[in-house]
C-alpha cells in the first residue's frame, strides 16, 4: 500500500493542497490542531470557497485522513507544511502558527523523511529550520525543501493542479531531489527550478513585488487618464500586445492591493532593506500609493452623490476582497464601508459574504436587487462576474441611477444601462 503524504496545517493553502493531492496523486494525511476544523473536514464540509473545490473534495475524500495528532505523520515519507502565515494590522508576518506545528511534528518525523515547506516564509527561515531540526533530532536523516506556493485566491484549484512552474529551495541545489519529492513534482509535468533556500525565498517575494508594481502602475495611469480625458480601457489592448508587458499583466485599474499576501511581501522586503541599510524608496512609494487608493471611491462619492444629498442611500455590491472567495482579509470594500459609517445609509450585498463575516453595523441585504431599491447610487467593490450586468428593472428602482464601478466589471456597452451615470476608473 502506498504511504500517505502528510499535510501539516489546514488553512486555505493546506485544504486546497491536500485535496488536490489526494484527487490526483495519492492518499493524504492532513493534520491541524483545530478540532472543530478536523471534524468539519471529516464530515465533508469545506470552510473555504474555491471554484471546483467541492467537486474535487467529493472525489478525494476516500483517500484522505484528517487528524489533530501530529504522530500520524510518522507513517509519511513526504510531509508538506501548508499552514498559511497570518499577518497583523501592519501586514507583518506572524510565524508562530507554523512554528508551533513544526515543533509538534518534528519529534514524530520518520527517518529518511522529506519535509517540504509551502508556507509563506521570509528569507532565512529555511536554513534556520534545518539547523533547528538537526538540534532537536541529531540522528534524524531528512531532506528539507522550500516548495514555493503560487496559488491565487479564486483560482487556487486550477493553479494547484496545473502549475506553470515549480520552484524548489534546496540546501544543495546540485544534489538530486529525494525520490518522493522527485516523483511528486514530475507528476505536475511542468518546469522545475532548483535553487538555494535564500533564492527560492526571495523568488516568491520577487513575484509578488512585481505584481504590486503592475497594480500601482495601472492605478497611477488610470488617475492620469481621468485627469486629461483619456480612456485607459481603450489603451489596454494595445499595451497587452507589447511583448514587454504581455497579455496577463496586472494592468486593470483597481482599488489597490488586497488580501494580505502581496502587502505582506512588500512589508517584508521593505523591512529587510531597511535592516541592511539599503534604499527601498520604490517599495515605500508603492505602499503609500496603495494606502491611498481607496480614496478614489471617496472622491467619486463626494463628486456624484454627497454634494446632492445630505443623507444618501448607498448600495454596495461586493464585500470579499476579490471574486471567487469569501475572504474579507484586507478587503478594500470593508475599509470603505467603515469610512461611510455615520455619513449615509448603506445596504450591502455579496454572494459569499454574510453579516456574520464582517464586524460592522451595516445592513446586509438578501440579494443584489434589494440593495438598489430607492438607492442614490450603486458602488461596486468586488469584481464578481455577475456584477457586470445590473438588471434594468433593479436600476429603475433606484432614486438616482449612479453607478460607481471601483473594479472595472460593469459592462457600459449594454443598452439597458443607457441613461445611467457610470463612473469608472481611468475614463475621463
Amino acid at each position: 500500500m502506498t504511504a500517505p503524504t502528510g499535510f501539516l496545517g489546514l488553512s486555505h493553502l493546506g485544504i486546497v493542497s491536500s485535496i488536490g493531492w489526494a484527487s490526483s496523486i495519492g492518499p493524504a494525511t492532513a493534520v491541524d490542531f483545530d478540532p472543530r476544523l478536523i471534524t468539519q473536514l471529516g464530515a465533508g464540509q469545506l470552510p473555504v470557497h474555491e471554484p471546483g473545490l467541492d467537486e474535487l473534495f467529493v472525489a478525494a475524500r476516500t483517500r484522505m485522513t484528517f487528524s489533530t495528532d501530529p504522530a500520524t505523520l510518522s507513517a509519511c515519507a513526504l510531509v508538506i507544511v501548508t499552514r498559511d502565515v497570518p499577518t497583523d494590522s501592519r501586514n507583518v508576518s506572524d510565524l508562530s502558527a507554523v512554528s508551533a506545528l513544526l515543533d509538534a511534528a518534528i519529534p514524530f518525523l520518520r527517518n529518511g523523511v522529506t519535509l517540504a515547506v509551502m508556507s509563506q516564509i521570509p528569507p532565512g527561515f529555511m536554513r534556520a529550520l534545518g539547523k533547528r531540526i538537526k538540534t532537536q533530532r541529531p540522528d534524524l536523516e531528512f531532506g528539507l525543501y522550500y516548495w514555493v506556493e503560487t496559488l491565487i485566491f479564486g483560482r487556487a484549484v486550477e493553479r494547484y493542479l496545473k502549475p506553470e512552474r515549480i520552484i524548489l529551495g534546496c540546501e544543495e541545489p546540485g544534489r538530486a531531489l529525494s525520490a518522493d519529492l522527485d516523483a511528486a513534482v514530475r507528476h505536475f509535468a511542468c518546469p522545475v527550478f532548483r535553487m538555494r533556500y535564500e533564492s527560492a525565498e526571495m523568488a516568491k517575494m520577487a513575484i509578488n513585488l512585481y505584481l504590486c508594481a503592475g497594480v500601482t502602475y495601472a492605478n497611477t495611469m488610470a488617475d492620469l487618464c481621468e485627469a486629461v480625458g483619456a480612456d485607459w480601457t481603450e489603451m489596454v489592448p494595445a499595451l497587452r500586445l507589447d511583448q514587454r508587458i504581455g497579455p496577463a499583466a496586472y494592468i486593470r485599474p483597481s482599488l489597490g492591493i488586497a488580501g494580505g499576501n502581496l502587502e505582506r511581501d512588500m512589508i517584508t522586503l521593505r523591512d529587510l532593506g531597511q535592516r541592511r541599510g539599503l534604499g527601498v524608496d520604490f517599495i515605500d512609494a508603492m505602499i503609500a500609493v496603495n494606502e491611498r487608493r481607496a480614496q478614489w471611491v471617496e472622491r467619486k462619492l463626494a463628486e456624484h452623490v454627497f454634494r446632492d444629498a445630505d443623507w444618501p442611500t448607498v448600495a454596495v455590491w461586493g464585500l470579499a476582497y476579490k471574486r471567487n472567495t469569501r475572504s474579507t482579509k484586507n478587503s478594500v470594500a470593508v475599509r470603505i464601508l467603515r469610512e461611510l459609517l455615520g455619513r449615509c445609509e448603506v445596504r450591502a450585498w455579496d454572494p459569499m459574504v454574510t453579516a456574520g463575516d464582517i464586524d460592522l453595523p451595516v445592513k446586509i441585504v438578501g440579494d443584489r436587487d434589494e440593495a438598489l431599491a430607492g438607492a442614490d447610487c450603486l458602488v461596486v467593490l468586488t469584481d464578481w462576474e455577475e456584477f457586470a450586468v445590473p438588471r434594468a428593472a433593479a436600476l429603475a428602482a433606484m432614486r438616482r441611477r449612479v453607478v460607481i464601478d471601483g473594479v472595472g466589471i460593469v459592462d457600459e456597452s449594454r443598452v439597458d444601462l443607457e441613461g445611467a451615470r457610470i463612473v469608472a476608473m481611468g475614463r475621463g
